[in-house]
């Protein structure tokens, strides 16, 4: 939905918080509370983005299998050069199946990210004209995002989920539809303060993995 205020603030200030049924006085509230962050996107966040994207759309059950296999292969290949120690194709099959395993069990943490982090800025280095400027405006019940023309006002509650990493804050409007924030354009204390909106509405919704 399109937004056509960036920001309400109550005409009367002495409007008392004691009495949160008065309109007016949850509106003031809100703008109290209320946190601005404007941050120039740079390829190295649209990389981090891409990123947390693509592990987030890999099931946990399907990394276990990943991690599982790699050692099953290790654990082989071990094997094998115990009972083909004597043969000539010994040294390869072996070195085939450990290669294979040590594959499998970076796959997910080291060569998945790396690749996807090269495409990305790759992308953005052919496509410089999209580093626009990003702007959030949080308060307790909703978020603002302003960005390249596009203006939207968004309750937490809508949200399909959020997910906070170690270095991205991704909010998702649908299944494969994410807004993301750098962690590094906000301070702590900011941090805790959008970390409390999104827990308290989103209950299970808001995701935390390697956050800190």
């Amino acid at each position: 939905m399109q937004r056509e205020q960036t920001q309400n603030v109550s005409e009367n200030p002495k409007v008392s918080p004691e009495h949160p049924e008065n309109p007016e006085s949850l509106e003031s509230l809100e703008n109290k509370e209320e946190i601005s962050v404007s941050f120039l996107l740079t390829k190295e966040d649209y990389g981090a983005y891409c990123v947390e994207a693509v592990k987030a759309r890999i099931p946990n059950r399907d990394r276990m299998l990943i991690r599982i296999l790699g050692a099953v292969s290790i654990l082989a290949g071990f094997m094998l050069a115990f009972f083909l120690r004597e043969s000539p194709w010994g040294f390869g099959w072996t070195a085939c199946l450990e290669l294979l395993g040590l594959v499998l069990l970076i796959w997910y943490d080291f060569i998945l990210p790396s690749y996807v982090r090269a495409s990305a800025c790759g992308y953005m280095d052919r496509h410089r004209e999209q580093l626009t400027s990003r702007n959030f405006i949080f308060t307790p019940s909703r978020f603002f995002y302003t960005s390249d023309g596009c203006s939207m006002e968004i309750p937490y509650q809508k949200l399909h989920q959020a997910l906070e990493s170690g270095g991205m804050l991704l909010l998702y409007l649908g299944a494969d539809d994410p807004l993301y924030l750098p962690k590094r354009a906000v301070s702590q204390e900011e941090l805790e303060t959008i970390r409390s909106f999104l827990s308290s509405s989103l209950n299970e919704k808001f995701h935390q993995e390697g956050a800190r």
